[in-house]
């Protein structure tokens, strides 16, 4: 129930209070004769009441009319505005070129919509894995002193691909990355770097480590803002065969 409707209960049930209290008073004032011509003044204030209660409804009604009529305002435009936004959703094409057998250049390209027209800033995020990477002892509550800590385990990309690190104002993880102003129609390349374990993975090497994320796409989450517009966007760019390419024979 909403607040409009429990007002409405409130008033009706004052008004009816109002109606049985006057009619009772009524019923009194003609059962008694000794009043006299007080009975008239009597009876006038009762029905002055019950037509101040009324008043009171409808003035209540016309509020409780205008403030719906103000909501589903709000409701129309809201939608209308959540559909205009989703209509500008920025539309990305990737294209993934391998440099080497360590390393790629991905071209991020804006293909629309048309309306959109441009982007003040796109940030590039490269998203993990879906497992959690904390050691047994550390979600044990134990802390291991020659293991990872929980900021090295945050700053690590779990995944095939990293930002080339400092490289187009990426950080120094490679792990996220922003570049401003980027009109539909346009792309920006990206460098990228196979990721290799983490310092602290005693035996495990880089084929090892690449081996595990074959077939495990590149993942990315893009936030958008154009004027006080934000989009938040994840996509998936294939992950090229990690292995060097076998001599041709002749």
């Amino acid at each position: 129930m909403t607040d409009i409707d429990r007002r409405r209960r409130r008033r009706r049930l004052l008004l009816v209070l109002a109606l049985l209290a006057t009619v009772s008073g009524l019923v009194v004032l003609t059962a008694r004769n000794e009043l006299g011509t007080d009975r008239a003044s009597a009876i006038a204030a009762l029905l002055s009441v019950v037509a101040a209660a009324a008043a009171w409804e409808a003035t209540g009604r016309a509020s409780d009319t205008a403030e719906e009529a103000r909501r589903t305002a709000e409701i129309v435009a809201r939608i209308e505005r959540d559909r205009w936004h989703a209509e500008l959703t920025p539309q990305f094409k990737f294209t993934l070129t391998k440099e080497g057998d360590r390393a790629a250049k991905l071209l991020v390209h804006l293909a629309g919509p048309d309306a959109l027209r441009h982007l003040d800033s796109v940030t590039v995020r490269i998203g993990d894995d879906d497992y959690d990477h904390t050691p047994t002892q550390q979600r044990l509550g134990y802390t291991n002193p020659i293991g990872p800590t929980p900021e090295q385990i945050t700053a690590h990309v779990w995944g095939p691909f990293r930002l080339r690190p400092r490289i187009n104002e990426a950080d120094e993880h490679g792990r996220e990355l922003t570049f401003p102003d980027l009109h539909v129609g346009r792309g920006r390349p990206l460098a990228l770097d196979r990721t290799m374990p983490g310092a602290w993975m005693e035996g495990t090497t880089y084929d090892s480590w690449q081996q595990q994320y074959e077939g495990h796409p590149l993942r990315l989450l893009f936030t958008c803002c154009r004027g006080d517009e934000t989009w938040q966007i994840t996509r998936t760019v294939d992950n090229p065969d990690w292995r060097p390419a076998e001599p041709s024979s002749t």
